[in-house]
């Protein structure tokens, strides 16, 4: 059954509110009469009936930086969904102040009903506690399914038509695809042989990047090999390594470590660079660990960050 919510058309408070949503320059063809679109909501399986334009959306989980990169400015937000280490400055300062309304374990209803949304939009891989059924009362409530963060760079075309975008998201990823190719038909021939391992630090542990993530598309995308012993189906999308496991890591020629979209790698990364362990590595002895912003980063100037950090590591790599 398709969710209902609150009756009512945009008022004027909501049209001068915060930021407008969407330009309408990727307006479905489900358009109809009354403005509204059709769009999917893949996790809960329901037809969900949109504004055409929305003007005051919620951003549920993974999708605050998705929409912050495409000029929307959020009514309401997750915890955590719009940070300062994943958007640019000019971009962060425009959603600093969006409040908060919940987290992952939940939402506040009253807040929700007081951002007086008219799209509430999301991504869930199946383990969050969020009642959609009831915010579906509130506002036309969207949810995209996932399970890894390529799931969630795959759903950004989905947001952005959702809220109206979807030319910038065509555009965008087609440059994004050739700068990444570009690398590697200028630097591929000495990459290839190489092999490469990506990691970051969550929650105090080593987490290394597996085939199975976002940032390992890139990576391999711009023509460098990848460590095997993390590309045989792997479970998830990241590993844990223990840090006294860290030599495991010494046939490497290359290391990558997460960093922010400013080229800053938090307190707990840098702590793991600084280590005698990971100093000890012979990639790194040879000046070969590399910066790379997150894997974790759903925008596009994060992912054009991560071009300018592998053109980097494949010219000193290469010697070019």
């Amino acid at each position: 059954m398709r969710p209902s919510w609150k009756a009512g058309a945009v008022t004027l408070a909501a049209a001068i509110a915060l930021s407008a949503c969407g330009d309408g320059g990727g307006e479905s063809q489900d358009a109809s009469s009354d403005d509204t679109r059709t769009v999917e909501s893949t996790f809960t399986g329901e037809q969900v009936e949109v504004p055409a334009e929305p003007q005051r959306v919620i951003a549920l989980w993974r999708t605050g930086s998705e929409l912050a990169d495409l000029g929307v400015v959020p009514v309401a937000q997750l915890e955590g969904e719009l940070i300062d280490s994943e958007l640019e400055p000019e971009v962060f300062d425009k959603v600093a102040d969006v409040p908060v309304v919940g987290s992952y374990e939940g939402v506040d209803i009253e807040k929700v009903i007081e951002a007086d949304p008219d799209l509430i939009i999301g991504m869930d891989h199946g383990s969050l506690s969020i009642d959609y059924d009831e915010l579906s009362e509130i506002a036309p409530t969207v949810i995209f399914k996932i399970a890894e963060p390529t799931d969630v760079w795959a759903n950004y075309p989905l947001v952005a038509e959702a809220v109206g975008r979807s030319t910038d998201y065509e555009d965008e990823q087609a440059e994004l695809e050739k700068s990444l190719a570009a690398i590697q038909n200028e630097y591929g021939e000495g990459l290839a042989d190489l092999q490469v391992t990506s990691l970051g630090i969550m929650d105090g542990t080593i987490w290394v990047d597996t085939s199975k993530a976002l940032l390992y598309d890139r990576i391999t995308a711009a023509g460098f090999g990848y460590n095997p012993a993390y590309t045989d189906n792997p479970e998830r999308y990241v590993t844990e390594l223990a840090m006294e496991n860290l030599p495991d890591l010494a046939d490497q020629d290359a290391i990558f470590y997460d960093v922010g979209i400013d080229g800053t790698p938090d307190p707990a990364v840098q702590q793991l660079i600084d280590s005698p362990s990971f100093q000890a590595l012979p990639a790194v002895k040879a000046g070969h660990a590399f910066p790379i912003t997150s894997g974790t980063n759903y925008t596009f100037a994060g992912a054009n960050k991560q071009v300018e950090d592998l053109r980097a590591a494949a010219e000193e790599l290469t010697g070019n």
